[in-house]
This record gives C-alpha cells, sequence and structure tokens, in this order.
C-alpha cells in the first residue's frame, strides 16, 4: 500500500471516520508523485460538501498533511497544500463542528512560517486565512499586499481563491468604512471575482455571498445610477440563503449566526432595489428577510434591526398609505434614538429621516390624491428613507460599541403569517450530535426546603485517615496515585455502607463522589464519571436537604453531572445540574466561602446551558455572577469568621474562578456574535495557577501552550512549556507504580485521547507512534522561535528521559556531596536504596496497601532530603536536568547533538565546550516519519527473500543514509567544525567523538551511519563514520550519569556471556558462536546458556558481573515499551526487571538481539533495553537497531573483545566507542554492497 493512502487510513481511524466509497473515489488515482496530492485533497474537499461527508474531510487533511511532511520544501504547489489544509480544517469546524484536528492543523500551519521571511507564499498561506477579523480605523495590515498577490496568483477554479479574496473585500470595506473612498474599487472587485469563483456548497459560499452584497451595495450608494450593484446584490444575498440551506442538509453543526447574516444581507440587497423599482412585494420580502434575521440573531443585535426597519415600514407606507406603518417607524427611530450614546455620529441622520417620516404622514393626511399619484409625488423620499446613510468617515453599517443597542420591541403581528415560522430565536438542531444521550436523573432538590443546619468540626470524624491523606493529594501538590485512590474509595463505600450521623456522612460522600470523578482522569472512561454522580445521588436521596452538608455534597455532584453532561453535549443533563446549583447558591450566605463554591460552577454550568440554547439573558448573568464571585473573593478576608481553612479555600477558588471567567466570556461572546470575542489574549499565567494541584497546572499550561502556537505567541508559548514541564514530575511521580507512571506520561506528553462516549478505544485515537507532538519537543521548538537558544536546549533536556531520569536519581554518584555533607550522602545512600526497593513486588490484599504506602511515605522523605540538599551551598542544581553551563560542561570530551523534531519545526542544538549552536534543519517530523517507517520495513527484511530483492532494498537504505547526511547530519558537523574526513593512520584513541541525542522519529534511524556510502564515494569522506566516532545518549543527564560511574575503565570484574538459541526452529543460530568468540579473547568468562539461562540466574549474575554479553533474541513493544524484553529459557527479562537493578560494578552490557535500541510509543523516552541497562549501572552499552546476519554479529563480539583486551588478559572498556566505530568501518569496507549489514551496531553511553 502506498505511504500516502497509509496516512489516510491511520487519520480516518484516529478520528473514527471511514474509509467509504466516495473516499476511495477520490483516492483512487493518488501516489507519491506530488502532482497527484492536490488533485486529490481537493477533490475530497469538494466530496465533503455533499455526499462525501466527513470522512472525506478527514482524508483530505490525511492527504495535505503527508504532502507538507513529505513534499520539497520549496516546492511551488505548497502554498496551495497549505491553503487546502486550512480550508479542510474549516470544513470540519464549519460543516461538521468538528475541532479534533484543529491543534494539529494549526500547529502544521504555524511550522509553514518558520524561517521564511513575512513575504514568502508558503508564510503567507499559513498566515493571513488565519489573521483577526479587521477593525474600522486601523491601518493597512503588511500582509495584505502579499496576500493579494497570493490570490490573484491561484488559478480561477481553486478552491480557496474565493476565501481569500472575500477576506481582502472585507478588509478594504471596513477601511471604506473608515473613510478611506479609494478602497471601494478594490473591494468591488474582489467581492465579484470571489462570488463568480464560489459554489454554493462551498463551506465558505455565506461568507463570500454577504461580502459580495456589502461591497455591491457599496458601490451602489457611491453610484446611485448603476443598478448593476444591486442586481448583484440581489443574486448574492439569494446565494447567501441556499448556502445555509445546504450546509443544513449537508453538516452536522448549527447555522443561526449564518442564516442571520444571510437574511440580513438578502434584506439589504431588497431594500437597496425598492428605489429603483417600487413594489409592495419587494418591500413585504425584504420585511420577512429582516424579521427572520431577528428570529435567528441574538436579541442584542447592535441596532441593525432598529437601524434598518422603520425604512422599510416607511417605503411600504409609501405604497400602500398605512400610517400604522409610519407609526411604528416613528416608535422605532425614537427608541433607537434614546438607546444611543449622545454623542452618537447616526443621530443627526435619524432625525433627518424622522422629519421626512412626518412630512410624509402629513401629506398622506392633508393630500386628496390617488395611490399612483401619491406614489409618484413621494418617490424621491424612497432614497432617503431607504439608503445607506453617507457618514464620512463612518458609514451606518459600523455598529455601536458594546454592549450594543438592544431591538426594541417585537414587529409588527401581522408580519407572522407571512413569514411562516416562529417569531423566537431557536437555534438549529445538530443533527450529529448525540440525540439519544439523555440520561435518566432523579429529582433535583425540594423547592421547600427548610434552613440548614449550621456544619461541625465533627463532621470531619467520619473521614478515615487513609482516605483524607489522598483527598488532601488530590487538592494540594499531593500525588495521585490511581492504586491509593482505589484503595481510599473502597474504604469510604465500607463508611457510607454504615450508620452515619448525617454531617460525617454528607462530608465522606463529598469526598467519595470527588475521588470516583478522579479515577476518570486516569481511566478516560466515562463510566467512571456517571459512577461519581450516581454514588452522589444515592447519598443525598439519603440525607435531609437540611443537613449542614447537604449543600456541600449536592455542588460536588452537580458540578460533575455538568461535566459528564457537557462532555455528551447533554442539553437535559447540564439543566438538570444548573438547576440545582442555581437552589444551592440560594441557600448559602452571600459573603460565605460556600456561596463562593456553589456560585462559580453555577455560573459554568448557567453559561453552558445558555450557549447550548443561544440564550443571552443566561450567558448575561452567568457573566454577572463571576464578577460579583470575584469581588466577593476579594473581600472574604473582611467577613467573619474567616479562617485559615477559609484562606486554603479562597486560594483554590482564585485559579478556578478564573477558568470559569474565561469560559463563560467565550459562551457570551459566542452567544452574542462579538466579532472579537475569539481574539481576546490569552488569559493564562504561571503565577495565578499556582494553588491548583499539579495535575490542573498541567492541563492549564498545556491548554496555554496551544492556543499561544494558535496564534503565534511564541514567548507566551515557551512560559507555557516551561511550566507544564516544571510540574511534570509532580504528575509522574515515583510513588506511582511504574506501568502508571508510563501511561501518565504518555497522556501528559502526547496529549489526551480524543473523548468518545462509548469508552477509550486501545491505542486508536492516540498521536501516531512516530508521530504526535511532544511537550518536551514542542517546547524546544517554542523556545527556538521566541529566540531562546539556551532555554530551548534545557526545556528539551527538562521533558526528556523522565523515567530514565527519575531512575537515575537513586543511582547517582554522591562523591562531591559527600566530600562536604558526608553525613547527608550516608542519608541519601540509604533513602536511595529504599526508593529502589519500594518498585518491587506486586503483592495484592493488605500486604498490597501496606506497600503502597510505604512508596509514597518513602517518596515523599525522598523528596524533602532532595528539597535539603538544593538548599546547600553549592548544590542548588543537585539531580536536576543540566542547565546551559552544566551542559556544556559535559561537551568537553567532544559534541553533544541533541536533534529537536517537532511538527512545528526540526533544529540541531550542538552543544560544545564554549556555546550552544543552533542549526535549523529542513526537514519535518512527518517527513522523518515517513522515512523511518519505510526505513524499518527495509532492513527487517526476512533472509528467504531474492537477490533483486534485496538489492532493491540495499538501494533503498543507501539512498536514505544519503538523506539523513544531506538533511541532518553534514549541517550539523559543519557546526561542530567536523568538517574533514579523520586521517589514515589516526590513532585509535585520536579518534574526534560525538553524542547524538536525538528525538521523536529521528530516534528511529541511523545517524551515526549517515553518508554517502556506495563504492564510488567512499573516498571522498561525506560520511558520520569517516569523520567521528559517535555515541548515543538517551539525554545529557544519561551521559553525566554514565560519566559518574564508579568503574570506569579496565580492572578486575567478571565478564558475564548469557546465550540462548537464536536460529530457526531452535538451531542456536549465531548465538553460541558469539559465546563461543567471547571464550576465546578473555579469560574468566561465566556462560549461563541453554536451559540455565533463566530470568532469576540471569538477574543473580548480573549483580556481579562488570561485562555482560546477550547472546539470545529481543523484541520491542509497541503498545508498552517497558515490556520490550529478551527472550530467556523461562520467559522474558524485560525493560522494567532490568532497570530496577542496581549494579555498582558494570562496566560495559552488549545486547546484539534485535530491536535492543527501539521504541515505537515513547521514542523521547527512550524505554527500551539500552536504556535499562544504563540505568542499571552499565556506563556503556552496545546494541542494535534492527537485526543484522549471525555471521556479522559474530565478526563483531570477536573483533570488539579483541579490541578491548588488554595485555594482561582483561578487557578495558574505556575506549568501547572508538572501538565499535573502528569495526563498523571495517564491516563496511568488508559488505560495501549492503549496507543494512553493518550500520545497526550503536554505541550509548559515556
Amino acid at each position: 500500500m502506498p505511504e500516502i493512502r497509509t496516512a489516510v487510513d491511520r487519520l480516518l481511524v484516529r478520528c473514527e471516520a471511514a474509509w467509504t466509497p466516495a473516499v476511495e473515489r477520490h483516492m483512487a488515482d493518488v501516489g507519491e508523485a506530488p502532482d497527484s496530492w492536490l488533485p486529490s485533497a481537493a477533490g475530497l474537499l469538494r466530496g465533503s460538501w455533499s455526499e462525501g461527508g466527513r470522512d472525506c474531510a478527514v482524508a483530505a487533511v490525511a492527504v495535505l498533511e503527508y504532502a507538507l511532511d513529505v513534499g520539497e520544501r520549496r516546492d511551488p504547489r505548497r502554498p496551495r497544500w497549505v491553503l487546502h489544509l486550512w480550508l479542510a480544517e474549516r470544513t470540519l469546524a464549519l460543516r461538521f463542528d468538528d475541532h479534533r484536528l484543529s491543534d494539529e492543523v494549526h500547529h502544521h500551519l504555524a511550522a509553514q512560517t518558520q524561517g521564511r521571511r513575512a513575504d514568502d507564499p508558503v508564510a503567507v498561506a499559513a498566515t493571513y486565512p488565519e489573521e483577526p477579523s479587521p477593525r474600522h480605523f486601523e491601518p493597512q495590515r503588511p500582509s495584505h499586499p502579499h496576500a493579494v498577490r497570493l490570490a490573484e496568483g491561484l488559478p480561477a477554479d481553486d478552491l480557496v481563491r474565493p476565501s481569500l479574496l472575500a477576506r481582502l473585500a472585507q478588509s478594504a470595506f471596513f477601511r471604506l468604512e473608515s473613510g478611506d473612498m479609494t478602497a471601494l474599487e478594490n473591494a468591488a472587485r474582489w467581492a465579484d471575482e470571489a462570488f463568480t469563483g464560489v459554489t454554493a456548497d462551498h463551506p465558505e459560499a455565506g461568507l463570500v455571498s454577504c461580502a459580495t452584497v456589502h461591497a455591491a451595495l457599496a458601490r451602489f450608494r457611491d453610484r446611485p445610477s448603476d443598478a448593476q450593484g444591486v442586481r448583484l446584490a440581489l443574486r448574492a444575498g439569494r446565494s447567501a440563503l441556499r448556502a445555509v440551506e445546504h450546509s443544513r442538509r449537508h453538516g452536522t453543526r448549527p447555522v443561526d449566526r449564518e442564516a442571520a447574516s444571510a437574511h440580513l444581507v438578502f434584506s439589504l440587497a431588497l431594500t437597496a432595489s425598492v428605489p429603483l423599482h417600487p413594489d409592495q412585494e419587494v418591500v413585504d420580502e425584504a420585511i420577512a428577510q429582516l424579521e427572520a434575521f431577528r428570529a435567528c440573531a441574538p436579541p442584542d443585535d447592535n441596532g441593525i434591526y432598529a437601524g434598518n426597519m422603520p425604512g422599510l415600514l416607511s417605503a411600504r407606507a409609501v405604497l400602500t398609505g398605512s400610517r400604522a406603518d409610519l407609526r411604528r417607524s416613528d416608535e422605532l427611530w425614537a427608541a433607537l434614538q434614546r438607546d444611543l450614546p449622545p454623542d452618537h455620529p447616526l443621530l443627526p441622520h435619524i432625525a433627518d429621516k424622522r422629519a421626512a417620516c412626518a412630512e410624509l404622514e402629513r401629506m398622506l393626511t392633508r393630500l386628496p390624491i390617488s395611490g399612483t399619484q401619491l406614489l409618484k409625488l413621494v418617490r424621491p423620499m424612497l432614497g432617503q428613507l431607504l439608503s445607506g446613510v453617507r457618514l464620512p468617515p463612518v458609514q451606518m453599517y459600523v455598529p455601536p460599541g458594546r454592549p450594543g443597542v438592544r431591538s426594541p420591541g417585537p414587529g409588527p403581528e401581522e408580519f407572522a403569517p407571512f413569514l411562516g415560522f416562529p417569531r423566537a430565536a431557536t437555534a438549529d438542531a445538530a443533527p450529529g450530535r448525540p440525540e439519544g444521550v439523555t440520561v435518566a436523573w432523579p429529582p433535583g432538590p425540594p423547592a421547600d426546603a427548610g434552613p440548614a443546619k449550621s456544619p461541625s468540626a465533627a463532621d470531619l470524624d467520619g473521614l478515615p485517615p487513609e482516605a483524607a491523606a489522598v483527598h488532601g493529594a488530590l487538592l494540594g501538590a499531593g500525588v495521585s496515585d490511581p492504586r491509593r485512590l482505589a484503595l481510599a474509595v473502597d474504604q469510604l463505600k465500607k463508611v457510607l455502607a454504615g450508620p452515619l450521623p448525617d454531617g460525617q456522612r454528607g462530608r465522606v460522600a463529598t469526598v467519595l463522589v470527588q475521588m470516583l470523578a478522579s479515577q476518570f482522569t486516569f481511566s478516560e472512561d466515562f463510566r467512571h464519571l456517571e459512577q461519581a454522580v450516581r454514588c452522589g445521588d444515592e447519598q443525598l436521596a439519603l440525607l435531609p436537604a437540611t443537613s449542614a452538608r447537604y449543600v456541600e455534597l449536592l455542588c460536588a455532584v452537580e458540578m460533575h453531572r455538568h461535566s459528564y453532561g457537557a462532555m455528551h453535549q447533554d442539553e437535559a443533563t447540564i439543566a438538570r445540574a444548573c438547576d440545582a446549583l442555581a437552589w444551592a447558591v440560594g441557600r448559602m450566605p452571600e459573603t460565605s466561602a460556600s456561596w463562593l463554591g456553589c456560585a462559580i460552577p453555577y455560573a459554568h454550568a448557567l453559561a453552558s446551558v445558555s450557549w447550548m440554547r443561544r440564550d443571552v439573558a443566561g450567558t448575561q448573568e452567568a457573566v454577572r455572577l463571576v464578577e460579583l464571585s470575584a469581588r466577593r473573593l476579594e473581600a472574604l478576608p473582611d467577613q467573619p469568621g474567616y479562617s485559615p481553612e477559609s484562606a486554603q479555600l479562597r486560594e483554590q477558588l482564585r485559579p478556578a474562578l478564573a477558568t470559569v471567567a474565561e469560559l463563560v466570556h467565550r459562551a457570551h461572546d459566542e452567544v452574542t456574535w462579538h466579532r472579537y470575542g475569539d481574539e481576546e489574549p490569552v488569559s493564562w499565567t504561571a503565577a495565578a495557577d499556582r494553588a491548583l494541584p499539579p495535575r490542573a497546572r498541567f492541563a492549564n499550561a498545556r491548554m496555554a501552550l496551544g492556543e499561544a502556537v494558535e496564534r503565534r505567541d511564541w514567548t507566551l508559548a515557551t512560559d507555557a512549556a516551561a511550566a507544564a514541564l516544571e510540574v511534570l514530575p509532580l504528575v509522574v511521580s515515583q510513588a506511582l507504580q511504574r506501568d502508571d507512571r508510563q501511561a501518565v506520561l504518555r497522556t501528559a506528553l502526547l496529549g489526551n485521547r480524543y473523548p468518545a462516549p462509548a469508552g477509550p478505544r486501545r491505542g486508536a485515537d492516540l498521536p501516531d507512534r512516530l508521530e504526535g507532538t511532544s511537550l518536551a519537543r514542542t517546547a524546544c521548538a517554542v523556545a527556538l522561535a521566541a529566540g531562546r537558544t539556551e532555554q530551548a536546549a534545557a526545556l528539551l533536556e527538562q521533558g526528556r528521559a523522565v523515567l530514565m531520569g527519575q531512575d537515575l536519581q537513586a543511582r547517582s554518584d554522591v562523591s562531591d556531596l559527600a566530600a562536604v555533607h558526608p553525613r547527608t550522602a550516608r542519608e541519601f545512600t540509604t533513602l536511595a536504596s529504599r526508593v529502589r526497593e519500594t518498585e518491587t513486588g506486586t503483592p495484592d490484599g493488605p500486604v498490597e496497601a501496606t506497600r503502597i504506602r510505604q512508596q509514597h511515605a518513602v517518596v515523599e522523605e525522598w523528596q524533602q532530603l532532595l528539597a535539603r540538599i538544593r538548599e546547600l551551598d553549592g548544590f542548588g542544581n543537585f539531580l536536576l536536568p543540566p542547565s546551559a553551563e552544566q551542559m556544556r560542561r559535559e561537551a568537553k570530551e567532544g559534541p553533544i547533538v541533541l536533534v529537536n523534531i517537532d511538527r512545528l519545526r526540526s533544529d540541531a542544538l550542538v552543544v560544545t565546550a564554549e556555546d550552544i549552536k543552533l542549526v535549523p534543519l529542513e526537514v519535518t517530523e512527518g517527513q522523518l516519519a515517513h522515512t523511518a517507517r519505510r526505513f524499518l520495513s527495509t532492513v527487517s527484511m526476512g533472509v528467504g527473500e531474492s537477490r533483486a530483492r534485496r538489492r532493491e532494498a540495499a538501494e533503498a537504505v543507501f539512498d536514505t543514509l544519503e538523506w539523513l547526511w544531506d538533511t541532518v547530519a553534514e549541517p550539523v558537523l559543519e557546526a561542530a567544525a567536523l568538517t574533514r574526513p579523520i586521517p589514515a593512520g589516526t590513532p585509535r584513541g585520536a579518534v574526534p567523538r560525538l553524542w547524538w541525542s536525538a528525538s521523536g522519529p529521528l530516534a528511529h534511524l541511523p545517524l551515526h551511519a549517515a553518508g554517502h556510502h556506495r563504492t564510488t564515494e567512499l573516498g571522498q569522506g561525506r560520511s558520520v563514520l569517516d569523520r567521528v566516532a559517535s555515541s548515543y545518549t538517551p539525554s545529557i543527564r544519561a551521559l553525566r550519569h554514565a560519566r559518574q560511574a564508579a568503574v570506569a575503565g579496565g580492572g578486575a570484574g567478571p565478564s558475564l556471556a548469557v546465550g540462548r538459541p537464536t536460529g530457526a526452529d531452535g538451531a542456536e543460530g549465531a548465538s553460541a558462536a558469539e559465546v563461543a568468540a567471547m571464550a576465546r579473547t578473555m579469560s574468566g568468562l561465566r556462560i549461563v546458556q541453554g536451559a540455565d539461562a533463566t530470568v532469576g540466574r540471569v538477574l543473580t549474575e548480573l549483580s556481579s558481573a562488570a561485562i555482560v554479553h546477550f547472546a539470545c533474541h529481543g523484541l520491542s513493544d509497541a503498545e508498552d515499551p517497558s515490556r520490550s524484553h529478551l527472550e530467556l529459557a523461562d520467559g522474558r527479562l524485560e525493560v522494567r526487571d532490568v532497570a530496577r537493578g542496581h549494579l555498582p560494578h558494570a562496566r560495559l552490557a552488549v545486547l546484539l538481539a534485535c530491536h535492543t535500541t527501539r521504541t515505537d510509543r515513547l521514542p523521547d523516552e527512550a524505554v527500551h533495553l539500552t536504556s535499562a541497562f544504563q540505568t542499571a549501572g552499565y556506563p556503556q552499552v552496545v546494541g542494535a537497531l534492527w537485526e543484522a546476519p549471525d555471521l556479522v554479529s559474530v565478526r563483531l563480539t570477536e573483533r570488539l573483545y579483541r579490541a578491548l583486551r588488554t595485555y594482561g588478559g582483561g578487557l578495558d572498556v574505556t575506549d568501547t566507542a572508538r572501538a565499535v566505530h573502528g569495526i563498523v568501518r571495517e564491516l563496511r569496507a568488508r559488505h560495501a554492497g549492503s549496507p543494512g549489514v553493518w550500520a545497526p551496531y550503536v554505541h550509548t553511553g559515556r
């Protein structure tokens, strides 16, 4: 299957979409040729607008992301790929209300701006469509001329061209309304071209049509004798209505806003036509369209209805002689005059129109002439009554300042039958929402409950100590452990099963509800959230509504009921929660912290349900509540009875209120159609979140990072990423079981699963194994975009290999500490041993509960000890990720290259003893992922393949190694001043060294082997092998740990060889030959092989082995990297088994089994066998990226140990990296035509 089809299939699975016949039809001709990508994507987009639906739109995103990932950076088609990707995301959002790919697409778009000038067509394509809406009186934006060139250079049938032209027309129209009359011609021309090129099914057909109406009417107002503008406006107005109807039929998103705009512009077009062709039917239709606008629009419509309806009523009075219309017209004008500010520029013109209406009424009263004669007499007045007010520098369509002018009163009732639909403002139903999700809940609290009793301190006595500790951890800075949480839940359920005073029952039940809801954050299973609400409802039924803790429990239950309803878009559930919270607010003293605890979730729920109902009054009340809550929160210390507990609650409520306030204001802006509401600055600050639990702080910071990337605010994005990484160790605490730490880390670094009411699907909705935005990589990328190179390196180091870094803490050398503070060093050593011990053993029942408590206690003591050590002079950075200065210090033995591959940008940070050099790389994350997939598929080809197939595979490997050299390795070596080949005859100890620390998909590719290795090019020295001896390190912290190993070079210590058959059908394969090669080169070798090579025996032998060699099969587990393993006689030796060990005598591990240095799911975490042996204490590991032929592994084994052997018969492993480098060069010369044979072998460590 072509790679592009695989990419489409992966994204369809992630988004729970299907490969439908429509998708297949538009994918039929797509292939690896770049010229096939845009036609396929355009076909998919057109299909998504009609019969193909959402599946085609998702497939279009996949095709275009593939194009941007794999296509050449300078491909002239790239601007159109970018524009069509933007349109695909707009299609999903506008047509299907699907935003799950929005962040990913915005990340892709932001990536197109990196390393490009502002006038680069690719950068313009990535930024201009997403620019904020134009504003009056602002100067022309610098991007405008570049956008004009881009739009006018697109083919006439390009799908995005109408959208760009419409935005240019809008911008010109705003300048026109601000007094720049020279903008009229451009506004009209661009709108006309956009309207000509758009189709009725286009997701922005309504926008284009509306822009065309405004531009056409502006031209007509400037040239009243030119009826062409009115005719164009009428066509565009009808087109806007057709576009809305098409969206209703083929989409799943409410279109009330688009419908209101369409009705309005068509009414304006009809109004403009009346002076040219006075006709009562036209006026009636214009009135009907304006009434339809009012039915869809919010009540506060900025005076649009009030500003346009009087003129239409006056015009109808001219045509019919209706004095009732004239009176209603005058009432509307008068109401508008009263509501506008005294200095508003429209007031004089409203006065003129009222005078015209009065004159018309006098004529109707005094002149005894027929209707035809009257029309002839007053016809000149129609233009004055209906035309747009000429008011330079502001035209009539400039809305009054917020909050605007609410249109007064209902429209004429006689229009209701003519309109044919209800007058009440209603939101369109969304067919794609889960209509059947509504859950049956018990009734809410009794409305007539008496006064509540006062809470008592004794109410807290019913909480078991263990549950109290876990609850405190959830609310504060403690560790959220799912094992401990489950134990506490069981305890609380047992307590509630027995008799309890009402106050204690309410308190215990409240804590239980919060803990059950917390389980959802670990499982992402909605059933846990529903279980929390059901449990709370059961306990509420057992309590009288007047009991002291009833309201406290009620608020906890309803807050989670609201969350459950919001996740399912279930209006009835949210309304149920909202009503109960309103009841609770009414029962709390208004100046108390308890009132705030009810009012804040009530405001949130009220905003949610009002948003769904498009209820402006509801969102206004929610805004009032959060503003009142803010004032009362600040005044809380002045209230009687303010206590330390109140102070703590106040600090917890402050960030919660800030979050809810932002959500409430967004809902209000959405419901009131505030044009610039989504352009408000991101309100997040790290300081404001300090009082929140670690998980909440992390989530808020990560959300702020996403918003900042979307807005290209790189400084804010860097600050948010730094805050998230700062709290990450608390989220992924060592108090958690390793499996839980790995699961939490995967979610934290790669992002949450997409919510799905049916429950989580294992892996299908997670980011791709080789792609997916990693927090550490994104943090580095945004810091580089902000110009903070040293901070970028620090953030990358801080967020990578987190699990390994935690493991290394308890295995670190503390000789520096011991020299100054020997007692503290002894305490560290003792406690570190206890930390390691807590990670072993998984008993059940009471013993397990005891072990969990001990583990948490030990880790808490451990963190306190580290904090004390960091307060000592000279130890402020003890066991923390290295600073920029410490990184440079580690680079004294050779450059360390941090290669950061992120969707936003790709860079290498070359750390030398002098500085940290930034090397931008012209590769993309997706490009590397596709390359890695193809490469790994090629090198894993079986031995039974034909000679032609093997030759083809060799060519593919050559191509990949050459591409790696051209795009990554050569620019890095140039920056590191490694520009010349190693001279012939250079002593092994003089060969220069370099350490690679790769991230993302690059971790799967052999950087050490990058270069031009074909026989005809070997003499040119254009390869890494020819210039430097390469090593790998998961992080600089891991390298520093390896260099601190107690045993560095040669000396005493036994060697161990572990052998298991590696051939087919149980044959020995290379295993026996490797062990024999070791035995020939060293004395005192301990050999454990065959049936003796059990997991227990090997772990025991490892405790005293200085050098260990494994000659057996190894496998990488893609789903759970910590279960990657070596296959032994009685089972698996897993990553976790090795990582738990502490081997102070270890010097070198050789793992030539396949996949020992690979991890698919968490490449930035280095969770594989090589890193496990490093963690356990081996400062150097020789491994393989993929399986190599048996004979080659045997040869490398024999040559390696001969190279390390000393004259006394022992081994000196100091120069293992250079020894491996020399052997691989020999293998390259021996197998020149088969790079897959010699390239897999790598050295990791010191």
